[in-house]
């Protein structure tokens, strides 16, 4: 039966405690609201000591409150209630000060007279006159005109001469020739600059440029000298065929003249390394006699090294690996020898001659076959020199 009355003092107890919560919450608010106050009157640089005190008492007192202190949470209320006043009354003197500004009525405009002088009496006043100091044609800004040409003398370059404004005041000069130039700085007045971009300033026709003897309207090469035979081009041949470049057809091919073309063979044909044959030179079987069924072949490879002086050759041959390595080799030099005899006895020079056996060492085909053994029977004539 007691428990009921000890339920009901508890309760009331509840309700005080609750009741007193929020009067501390509602104090806490006001302090804090006096706090941003005395923060916007400057308290931090007069009050920085109650203001520190302030904030760390509603500190203190919100931990209480958390922790169901009332009492103490109480105390700290008051203490940071009393600084923040303290806050509030000293930074009274150190807020910004206010300034009103009243507004000056305005004066009255002053009409201001400007007085036009003219100094040099010309009817342009100085403020206008371009001129000013020297008395001049009001057309002209106030500035005199010394040669009547409708140009004033401070933008005439030719201020004693009159001149259109094409050529800036000064009269047009004479150009007796018609090539441009004024007769005053034209070398040559009366005939006139041929204008090919060689030595066009002085006035004189350059017929000539190069000066190799040859007139430009028939030079080939009418800037870089040359010979006559050459159609005034220096003369240059590439492919060292004879013949020069400017009248090369073919500058890059070795040919013969008079276009510098390779010409055309049927049995041989010139390539940059070697006389190619196509067929094989004959000799007697084991033997280094030429056969006469190669006598035509042979012909013509003279006819390319007479059309074509300047290149050297080496006659090679060529056996198969057939029989000793010591007698093929003195096989293949001797049918060298005799290709090299026919050829000197064609009318070739000797020195542009060299024969080379080389036996069986060079092979280009496989000597298991006779296929094979039939293309390393072979001679050759390679280039060795173009010059």
């Amino acid at each position: 039966m007691r428990r009921a009355p000890v339920l009901a003092a508890l309760a009331l107890l509840a309700l005080a405690g609750c009741a007193t919560g929020g009067k501390l919450r509602r104090a806490s608010d006001a302090v804090r609201a006096d706090l941003e106050k005395a923060r916007k009157s400057g308290a931090a640089r007069c009050a920085p000591r109650e203001l520190a005190l302030t904030e760390a008492n509603l500190d203190f007192a919100q931990s209480e409150m958390d922790y169901g202190d009332a009492s103490r949470a109480g105390e700290h209320l008051r203490t940071a209630e009393y600084q923040v006043k303290r806050a509030l009354e000293m930074s009274k003197a150190c807020g910004p000060a206010q300034v009103t500004i009243r507004e000056k009525k305005p004066e009255p405009k002053k009409a201001v007279v400007i007085e036009k002088v003219d100094a040099d009496h010309d009817g342009v006043p100085d403020l206008e006159d371009r001129c000013p100091e020297v008395a001049g044609r009001p057309e002209l800004g106030g500035c005199p005109d010394g040669d009547g040409d409708g140009l004033a003398d401070l933008e005439d370059a030719c201020p004693a001469q009159a001149g259109p404004r094409e050529t800036n005041g000064c009269p047009v000069a004479k150009d007796s020739d018609g090539d441009g130039l004024p007769d005053d700085i034209d070398r040559c007045p009366l005939d006139p600059e041929d204008a090919d971009g060689f030595q066009d300033d002085d006035g004189c026709p350059d017929p000539d440029d190069d000066g190799d003897g040859i007139v430009d309207k028939i030079d080939a090469c009418p800037a870089t000298p040359g010979p006559i035979e050459n159609r005034g081009c220096p003369v240059s041949d590439r492919d060292g065929d004879g013949v020069p470049d400017g009248l090369d057809k073919c500058p890059d091919e070795a040919g013969v003249a008079p276009d510098g073309c390779p010409k055309k063979y049927t049995l041989v044909e010139v390539k940059k390394d070697r006389i190619a044959i196509k067929q094989q030179v004959h000799f007697a079987s084991a033997k280094w006699q030429v056969l006469p069924d190669s006598f035509k072949l042979l012909d013509q490879v003279v006819q390319v090294l007479k059309d074509q002086p300047k290149i050297r050759i080496s006659i090679e041959g060529h056996t198969d690996s057939v029989g000793g390595e010591a007698m093929n080799m003195k096989l293949s030099q001797a049918r060298a020898e005799a290709v090299q005899t026919y050829l000197v006895k064609k009318g070739i020079a000797a020195d542009r001659l060299e024969a080379v056996g080389y036996g069986p060492t060079k092979p280009i085909a496989s000597n298991k076959t006779e296929p094979g053994r039939r293309q390393n029977r072979r001679t050759e004539f390679r280039i060795t020199s173009m010059e």
